[in-house]
Parts: structure tokens; C-alpha cells; sequence
């Protein structure tokens, strides 16, 4: 059982960064086109994938952190919010930061460390 979920661990984890690739190109065109709907979602998209897929590996630092950009992307989706170069530069950091604590919690069991919760 245990080598059955280690091996759906390291899906997530390309799935993942995947994922987190097609997010980074994404708001990167967003820089040039920010009213891009279709780009918005496909950012929308990937946090929330990555969200609900750390929930069911319990990793729910992830879920916390992720949480937050995703809620940012409903305002944007929603026009509660205006995208511009600062919410792209967050979001870009953001993406970095899930990737970390993704590939954190698969290589060390659902633990993160403390300094890299404090981002």
C-alpha cells in the first residue's frame, strides 16, 4: 500500500509542475494581455488542481498557502480586481512558493520546514 501512494505522491508531483509551468506561462502572457480570460483561468485552474489534490494527500500546508493565491484569482475572475504587473510578480512568487512546498512535503513524508513556511 505504502509504495502505491509513494508512486501517486510523485504524480502529484509532476502533475504539479506541470501545472505550475502552464501557470508561469500563463500570467507571463497576462504581462501583454491582461484582460485574457481564458489565461486567467488556466491560472485559476492550476492553484486549484494543485489545492485540491494536496487536501486529499492531507498536505494542508499547501492547501493553506494555495488557498490564498486562489482566492486573489476569484477576485480577478470575478472583476473585483484589476490584474496588473503586481499581482503578476506576486502570483509569479507565488507559484515558485507552491512548487517548494509541493516538492517539501512529498520528499520529507507531509512536513515543511519552518523557514520555508515563513515566505
Amino acid at each position: 500500500m505504502s509504495m502505491d501512494l509513494d508512486f501517486a505522491k510523485q504524480g502529484f508531483l509532476v502533475e504539479a509542475q506541470e501545472l505550475l509551468i502552464a501557470m508561469e506561462d500563463a500570467l507571463l502572457h497576462l504581462e501583454t494581455t491582461p484582460d485574457d480570460m481564458e489565461a486567467i483561468n488556466a491560472v485559476f485552474r492550476a492553484a486549484h488542481t494543485i489545492k485540491g489534490t494536496s487536501g486529499i494527500f492531507g498536505f494542508d500546508d499547501v492547501v493553506t498557502f494555495t488557498h490564498v493565491a486562489e482566492s486573489l484569482l476569484d477576485k480577478i475572475r470575478d472583476n473585483e480586481i484589476k490584474i496588473d504587473i503586481k499581482i503578476i510578480e506576486v502570483l509569479l512568487k507565488s507559484g515558485d512558493h507552491m512548487c517548494d512546498l509541493v516538492t517539501e512535503v512529498i520528499e520529507n513524508d507531509g512536513q515543511v520546514a519552518e523557514d520555508t513556511l515563513a515566505v
